[in-house]
This record gives C-alpha cells, sequence and structure tokens, in this order.
C-alpha cells in the first residue's frame, strides 16, 4: 500500500470519526419534528406561513449545534483539519446537493398541479424515492454509512404514514406519527452521544487532528 492511499485511509476514518459526535442527528431529527409541526400549523396558517414560522427555529438550532461543538466537541475530541482530497470531496458534495435540492424544490411546485388521473400511491412513492436520493448522496460524499440507513428509515415512514391514513383514519397522511417517532430517536440518539462524549472525554486545548 503506497503512502498516499495510507493517509488518505487515516483521514477518512479521523473523518467518520469527527462526524460521528451526534450533531448530525440532532439536526435531522430536528428537520424532522418541525416538518411534523408545520403539519398542524398549515391548518391555520396555510403551507407557505407554517414553513416559513419554522425556518428561524431550524436556524437556531444551527447555530446550537455549532455552539455545542466548539464549547463541548473540540475541547474534548480535536478540530480536523482537512488534507486535499477531503476538502475536494466536500465541494463535490455541496454542488450535489445544491443540484438535488433545486431539483426537489421543482418537484415540491409540480406537486401543487392536479394529478387526479395517477394513483394514489404515486405522490407518496415519488417522496420516498426523493428522501432516499438525498440521504444516499450525502451518506455517499460524506463516506458515513448511517446516513443511508436514515434515509431508509425516513423513506419508509412516508408509506407507513399512508397506510395508517388510509387504514386507521390518522390526520395529516399520519407524518406526525411516523416522522414524529423518527425524530424523537435521532434526538435522542444525538443527546446521548454527545452526553457520553462530554462525560468520557476530558476537555483539552483543543487539538488539532490533521489529515
Amino acid at each position: 500500500m503506497s503512502p498516499e492511499i495510507s493517509l488518505k485511509d487515516v483521514e477518512k476514518r479521523i473523518f467518520q470519526s469527527s462526524i460521528q459526535d451526534g450533531t448530525i442527528e440532532i439536526m435531522v431529527g430536528s428537520v424532522l419534528m418541525m416538518f411534523t409541526i408545520a403539519l398542524f400549523l398549515s391548518e391555520s396558517l396555510g403551507d407557505f406561513w407554517s414553513t416559513a414560522v419554522i425556518l428561524p427555529f431550524l436556524a437556531g438550532m444551527y447555530w446550537l449545534i455549532q455552539v455545542i461543538r466548539k464549547k463541548i466537541i473540540e475541547p474534548r475530541v480535536g478540530i480536523m483539519k482537512y488534507g486535499p482530497y477531503r476538502k475536494t470531496r466536500l465541494k463535490r458534495m455541496k454542488l450535489v446537493m445544491l443540484i438535488f435540492n433545486i431539483a426537489a424544490l421543482i418537484l415540491g411546485f409540480v406537486s401543487f398541479l392536479d394529478f387526479s388521473i395517477l394513483p394514489s400511491w404515486v405522490i407518496p412513492a415519488r417522496f420516498s424515492i426523493i428522501v432516499l436520493i438525498g440521504f444516499s448522496l450525502t451518506a455517499y460524499m460524506l463516506e458515513y454509512s448511517r446516513l443511508f440507513l436514515y434515509g431508509i428509515v425516513c423513506s419508509l415512514a412516508i408509506p407507513v404514514g399512508e397506510f395508517l391514513y388510509t387504514r386507521y383514519q390518522v390526520p395529516h397522511h399520519g407524518f406526525p406519527i411516523t416522522f414524529g417517532v423518527i425524530s424523537g430517536v435521532l434526538i435522542s440518539i444525538g443527546t446521548i452521544t454527545i452526553w457520553r462524549i462530554y462525560k468520557n472525554n476530558p476537555a483539552t486545548a483543543g487539538e488539532d487532528l490533521n489529515g
């Protein structure tokens, strides 16, 4: 094995370790939680404003996660400085995700059109595929396989919610139950992970982890 490949492998392992700090789970869980809350707000505020109201909350959660990383995680596990390979891969991920989000936004607007001629399962199936693709792309670019598992669970939440809606008349297509449960589990996993880092690692001066 060449030294270059060995360094890439070491950097990959350090990077994967650095992102397994629970913050990704908390952020994904927060997005899902706000999605379920928006479903209830849409009855009084409408689809647009119910979404707009939760954006400040998500911005606040992102800020809180950065504070947690700065004050709790970095002093205990160090600061990762990426090498050229990792920087290039992260740039590509941002570009791919930008393209994907634009495509998802377009499909979201298209959903407002009349699809009464299509079978009822087509639209939920399409959104399940979109969710799975989004998580899978992120998991691949970050080389973080756990995100692929989250994508499978979230994509399955849509047909399960539709089943609850058609079989038991659960409101809002059953999404408050399915996504609410997933959100609670992810936030719990993230919180426990951060607590373990806090308890099991003494604070240092924030040692750099150079790729």
